[in-house]
């Protein structure tokens, strides 16, 4: 619902947006994130067994409150989850309706904090690339991962080629996320050779998701919008030779969160915040980050800013309505 723009005047609900929610969910007032509103606790408290002190905190949007569990809460750092998809979710100080948002289906609304703002750009396919592999063609790392009771997903990405691969995958999958919301283009690989490995197949995967993220970070960018820190959440953020990969492509420096779980933290923290009056900013940084920090390799850089013309071209090819399957 927030990410509705056209509906939401920030800071006001406009009669259209209370319209929709009266008639949609039977909602009352909205109420910003980080508040406790009037709610008759005492009789609900009773009937779902809860002593009569307990409280009810307003949160947020689930990618902004992970964001915020990751210590997102100054201009110019944004979070990049991965997980079931990969997504961006930055700290903007202004609301943004620029045409360049519109244009590339970015939304801009209520970050969790006071006076604070946000967009989010994110791939479908995502980390589901990465499973998809493992049940099509990772039985033997799942089953090294059974006896030496690991996890198979870090297995698979402990074999990942170190240079760039010169396949170049569309990782179209399932249907796209932003900049394109695309439900008919396909998924597609190109450059395969006799030679071709399982996990240079792989990394072209995984190379694919970060260059759709690249076209989302061109498009804020060109809206205005100024990112100097990255900071990886999610299963994905635990492995740093995944995280290089990213950081090349996106030749931007990128921190590992040492917070495992920032969404369960975030909504943890505005309660805390809401119920004693603390910093919510402070809160959140108290844990710290993990200290790793992921810099882009040049040498791949160069690669990567070669082979994302080439991503751009093969997008224009297939999504072309003359191409047929």
């Amino acid at each position: 619902m927030p990410g509705i723009s056209k509906f939401i005047e920030v800071g006001k609900i406009v009669r259209s947006t209370s319209e929709l929610i009266q008639n949609a969910w039977k909602a009352g007032t909205v109420i910003p994130g980080f508040n406790i509103p009037y709610i008759p606790m005492m009789e609900i408290a009773a009937g779902l067994g809860l002593g009569s002190g307990v409280k009810v905190v307003t949160g947020g949007h689930d990618q902004t409150v992970g964001a915020l569990g990751a210590g997102i809460v100054e201009s110019g750092s944004a979070m990049y989850a991965t997980g079931t998809v990969d997504c961006f979710c930055p700290a903007l100080s202004e609301f943004s309706q620029s045409e360049e948002l519109y244009a590339g289906n970015l939304c801009c609304y209520d970050f969790p904090l006071p006076e604070t703002y946000t967009t989010v750009a994110y791939s479908l396919t995502g980390g589901n690339i990465l499973k998809w592999f493992r049940d099509e063609f990772g039985q033997k790392e799942i089953e090294e991962a059974e006896k030496s009771e690991r996890n198979p997903y870090s297995i698979l990405v402990d074999y990942l080629p170190e240079d760039p691969i010169s396949l170049i995958a569309l990782p179209y999958f399932t249907s796209s996320g932003t900049p394109y919301f695309d439900t008919t283009t396909r998924g597609a690989v190109t450059g395969l050779r006799l030679s071709t490995t399982k996990y240079e197949f792989m990394k072209s995967l995984l190379e694919g998701v970060a260059f759709e993220m690249r076209l989302n970070i061109e498009l804020m960018e060109k809206s205005g919008m100024v990112i100097n820190e990255y900071i990886a959440t999610g299963r994905g953020a635990k492995s740093v030779k995944w995280t290089q990969l990213k950081s090349d492509i996106l030749n931007k420096p990128i921190s590992l969160s040492g917070v495992e779980e920032t969404g369960c933290f975030g909504a943890a923290m505005l309660a805390c915040s809401a119920d004693t009056g603390e910093d919510i900013s402070m809160l959140v940084k108290r844990p710290g980050d993990s200290g790793i920090i992921v810099e882009p390799i040049k040498n791949n850089v160069e690669v990567y800013n070669e082979q994302f013309g080439k991503y751009k071209k093969l997008y224009s090819y297939l999504s072309d309505p003359n191409f047929s399957y």
